[in-house]
């Protein structure tokens, strides 16, 4: 399985979370641990995104060292694998973990050894990073991410997100980034048509966006949909945390069944393991009872996905094969429920 969206601050382990605010005296509402899963973990009567976001401030209150940003990262790795995926690429925000003096570049060196060292630890899993940078944020700030995603391409880290409000701070905002990552060939994707409608979209794909994160809104667009299906852009759908987070009402209602059935490259991601209490496996069999995709098609978000994976053509094809091989082995299909 692949899975091309997973949020590192959304998908610490709990006890881990626990140890590390221990460590650094940090504050937590419980340090117990079944009653911090229960805290972490949203559920679908919340329907409230700011409460979403507060989660992720815990994680990145005690992600300020390099020791445990390098933990976190091989930790996240390791249950991946275990959950049968055997490629993802990891978002971080670098200048999300510089409170306490870490430069960016410190940020990303520690991420990519925990990233390494969680892959040795692991028989099959390859994982690379894609760095985020923030609607908002100082420019200086995202610069400095856009700086280090270049200087580790091909080394760990694969490309580059912009996420955040995009209500508030219109992806028209950022075409001066848009322009130097095309101009340093590095491959990027954005959170694009979550709250706003398909001209945020439409603003990411004209200016080179390879994928688009989330993309809730592109059938409001029938242009912009030809535009999609023809430039094969990769929609990194995350059903389950859309209707965590009160974007969507239901599965029932989420976009992405008319999305592939009209024959968009759509995927599914997790969003955040532990805040949306979710794994691949998981997604795909709440997929396949409320919207009624088959085995067949949960195989074909798969090949989506490997062909929107910012790798080179060489480790793409070599990743299908081994996906392919994982199929033939049961690995997919049937679909089954984690505990």
């Amino acid at each position: 399985m692949i899975d091309l969206h997973v949020h590192m601050d959304g998908s610490i382990r709990p006890q881990t979370l626990i140890e590390l605010a221990r460590e650094q005296d940090a504050y937590l509402p419980t340090y117990d641990v079944n009653k911090i899963k229960k805290y972490l973990v949203v559920t679908p009567d919340a329907k409230d995104r700011s409460s979403f976001f507060r989660r992720h401030d815990l994680s990145q209150a005690v992600l300020q060292g390099r020791k445990a940003i390098r933990r976190v990262v091989s930790e996240l790795v390791i249950d991946m694998e275990r959950q049968g995926v055997l490629y993802a690429e990891i978002r971080m925000t670098p200048q999300a973990h510089t409170l306490r003096g870490l430069t960016q570049n410190q940020v990303v060196e520690a991420a990519l050894e925990g990233l390494n060292k969680g892959m040795e630890l692991c028989r099959s899993i390859r994982a690379n990073l894609v760095l985020c940078t923030m609607r908002g944020a100082d420019e200086k700030d995202n610069f400095a991410t856009i700086v280090e995603a270049a200087g580790h391409l091909g080394r760990g880290v694969a490309g580059v997100d912009l996420a955040g409000n995009e209500v508030t701070y219109g992806t028209q905002c950022y075409e001066e980034q848009f322009h130097l990552l095309n101009e340093e060939h590095i491959p990027f994707t954005v959170h694009a048509g979550i709250m706003a409608g398909p001209e945020s979209i439409w603003e990411a794909v004209k200016n080179g966006a390879r994928r688009i994160g989330h993309g809730l809104h592109a059938l409001e667009d029938a242009s912009l949909v030809n535009f999609l299906r023809e430039k094969g852009i990769v929609l990194e759908m995350c059903p389950v945390s859309n209707v965590l987070t009160g974007i969507v009402p239901s599965l029932k209602e989420h976009p992405i069944r008319r999305c592939y059935d009209i024959g968009l490259k759509v995927t599914a991601g997790t969003d955040d393991l532990v805040l949306c209490g979710t794994t691949l496996r998981k997604q795909y069999e709440l997929l396949k009872k409320e919207l009624d995709f088959k085995d067949e098609d949960i195989i074909q978000m798969n090949e989506n996905a490997i062909d929107g994976a910012f790798l080179s053509g060489y480790h793409r094809q070599k990743l299908r094969e081994k996906f392919r091989e994982s199929v033939e082995h049961g690995a997919i299909t049937p679909v089954k429920t984690e505990d």
